[in-house]
């Protein structure tokens, strides 16, 4: 039987875990305009990331990529990743654990 929720119902912010303890794991992401998340690494994960709402300028590794609603970003957690809202955004992404 298949899991469903909704992303109204995660009140956890930023980052709010969509499935717990699942895999691959999904996670809803929701920023206030002018937040940046600071520069980090996912690296056992590919990583998806669809902005939903908002405009966000997500920097990974020396490139910056501007993103709007509807764009979808695949890229390997195995570098700094760093997405700064320009305005209020909402995003899912969802971390695959790498099969290599």
């Amino acid at each position: 039987m298949p899991e469903v929720t909704s992303l109204e119902r995660l009140d956890d912010a930023p980052h709010a875990e969509v499935f717990d303890g699942q895999t691959p794991r999904t996670v809803r992401l929701e920023l206030t305009e002018d937040q940046r998340v600071p520069e980090h690494r996912h690296p056992e994960s590919n990583v998806v990331l669809h902005l939903l709402e908002g405009a966000v300028e997500l920097t990974l590794g020396d490139e910056v990529y501007d993103l709007e609603p509807g764009d979808i970003a695949r890229f390997d957690g195995d570098q700094d990743i760093s997405p700064y809202a320009r305005e209020a955004s909402t995003a899912l992404l969802v971390f695959a654990p790498k099969t290599d």
